[in-house]
């Protein structure tokens, strides 16, 4: 689900990661419908009578043939219902590899696995009652007891499973994670093994069933608590720790696997009764929980990729919308400034001129304080032309790049140095190792100027030295201005490159406050980033990237 804020963005907002309500009643219900019907009169046993061997003889064969087939229907139930079982966990181990390569959620790989080797014991459980196993003890007490051992071992995989997903480090790696689920696999598989070879091979089981106590299976109250810790205490402790719609299924799927062991402990007196019968259809049914908890997991994870996609869509439209009128004012900010400080020059120019008129007339008889006042109009009315210069330089950022075009790079600046006219103590060293390049003179005259500029005027000595250099990169250049002045304290180092900020007072130094304004925006206009190296005592090394002639080719294009 996904709701949208006061900006206009989607937010997604995420649906409790767990089985719906209807789900676990659907569940309640089946598993008690059994019992139910069979208190109405519902008669789920299929044990048939002994067949009288001495009678049979003397009937026709195809008459003998019926009569197995029909003393033989409890255990053609029970292969039935055993496989139906051994088909759903093998149909739910494939749907949690699956999920798992899909989402690399460890988790269904690990249930999956253990239901795999659950569905194979049960598969050997069913061979070896219907006899396509070799095995050599009586099926009365071969079935009861593969029966009660595979339950033990199921719960306790499930139980081993959990835990080791509980015990694992969520920051290990992929490949970490797959051995260890390898390991624990390979002994698991090597006890199956040692649990079917020993009731295969053993002649004589230990006995299970007691038809006359209260408990008439008790090797079923093993797997009876097992279940009943894992669904009261080990797996809800699993879902709030690692949340998911099919650690909530396995925490379900314990309701049918605790009656089934209530059936069997408790109520089935006999191979093929009717809590016999109840308690392998509810197996089923414990297997099949997981499944549908998968393809919940499926659905919820596709309802949530929708979503996710549908925020996006729209957020992106929002974004394109917001670019759009960011665009659109910034280009009327900068079509603004450059009317503005272009219409603002003429008046300034006729001001500028009507002062010295003035001071020309009047100049014998100017008063100190009159001529001091003179003075301080021309200095204002400089440094206002000066800023409506910059203003125009700002807002003409990115309107033409000019031609691609070779320089070498110490000569150039050297230029530079020259028309800026600098006190005569200043000197300029030039140590690059890119003698020449390919491209736009102009955008690089100007921040090179800016930073030279810069580092002059704001110097604190009457002598500095400033030193430039060069150097070819991966994807371009990489230019350094370093001067040996006051320096820039670390909290002011950013914020030199806003609109009209200056580290000292105006009157104390010549400037609009533009300059690293320019040159950011410069840099920005080419994808580039420029940072302030300094420790705020002495010196300082702008230091900022410039991009290859191919990226400029193709941002003049662009």
């Amino acid at each position: 689900m996904s709701t949208y804020t006061s900006d206009g963005t989607a937010e997604i907002i995420t649906a409790p990661l767990k089985m719906p309500p209807y789900f676990l009643y659907v569940v309640l219900a089946i598993c008690l419908a059994p019992y139910c019907l069979s208190l109405l009169g519902v008669n789920f046993a299929s044990a048939a009578p002994p067949l009288d061997l001495h009678a049979a003889a003397d009937l026709p064969a195809h008459q003998q043939i019926e009569l197995m087939f029909n003393r033989l229907s409890g255990a053609f139930t029970h292969t039935i219902l055993e496989w139906s079982a051994f088909c759903v966990a093998i149909l739910t181990v494939f749907l949690a590899a699956s999920h798992y390569f899909i989402s690399k959620n460890l988790t269904t790989l690990v249930i999956g696995a253990a239901l795999f080797l659950a569905g194979c014991m049960d598969a050997f459980h069913t061979l070896a009652a219907d006899r396509l196993i070799h095995a050599v003890a009586d099926n009365r007490d071969l079935i009861p007891f593969t029966w009660a051992i595979c339950r033990v071992f199921n719960a306790l995989i499930l139980i081993g499973g959990v835990t080791l997903l509980l015990s694992h480090r969520a920051k290990a790696s992929e490949t970490t994670n797959l051995k260890l689920l390898a390991v624990a696999f390979i002994v698991s598989v090597t006890v199956a093994y040692g649990i079917i070879h020993y009731s295969a091979a053993s002649s004589s089981l230990p006995q299970t069933q007691f038809p006359d106590n209260v408990i008439t299976r008790p090797y079923d109250v093993i797997p009876l608590l097992l279940y009943l810790f894992a669904g009261l205490f080990l797996f809800p402790y699993f879902y709030r720790q690692h949340p998911s719609v099919f650690a909530h299924a396995l925490v379900i799927a314990m309701i049918p696997e605790v009656l089934v062991e209530l059936h069997m402990a408790f109520g089935s007196t006999a191979l093929f009764d009717a809590h016999f019968n109840m308690a392998h259809f509810l197996k089923i049914f414990a297997y099949a929980v997981p499944f549908f908890g998968l393809l919940m997991d499926y659905i919820h994870t596709y309802e949530h990729k929708e979503e996710e996609a549908k925020a996006r869509a729209l957020t992106e439209q929002h974004l394109q919308k917001y670019t759009r009128e960011l665009e659109r004012s910034n280009k009327e900010l900068n079509d603004f400034a450059y009317v503005a400080s272009h219409d603002l020059k003429a008046p300034l120019r006729g001001i500028m001129q009507l002062a010295s008129w003035i001071e020309e007339d009047i100049k014998d008889h100017l008063e100190d304080q009159t001529r001091e006042y003179l003075q301080l109009l021309h200095n204002r009315t400089h440094r206002l032309e000066q800023l409506l210069n910059d203003l125009l330089a700002y807002s003409r950022v990115g309107r033409k790049h000019g031609d691609l075009k070779t320089i070498e790079v110490g000569e150039f600046s050297k230029e530079l140095f020259r028309l800026l006219n600098p006190p005569p103590g200043f000197t300029l060293v030039c140590d690059n190792e890119v003698p020449s390049l390919c491209t736009l003179s102009v955008p690089l005259e100007q921040i090179l100027r800016n930073l030279i500029n810069n580092a002059i005027k704001h110097h604190d000595r009457t002598e500095g030295s400033i030193r430039i250099s060069a150097q070819a990169t991966v994807d371009g250049f990489e230019f350094a201005v370093t001067d040996d002045g006051p320096g820039i304290a670390v909290d002011q180092q950013q914020r030199i490159f806003g609109i009209f900020q200056t580290l000292k007072p105006r009157d104390e130094v010549e400037g609009s406050g533009m300059g690293l304004a320019i040159v950011k925006k410069l840099l920005d206009n080419y994808h580039c980033h420029i940072h302030v190296e300094s420790d705020g005592q002495r010196g300082t090394t702008m230091r900022f990237n410039w991009p290859a002639d191919a990226t400029l080719r193709s941002l003049i294009h662009d």
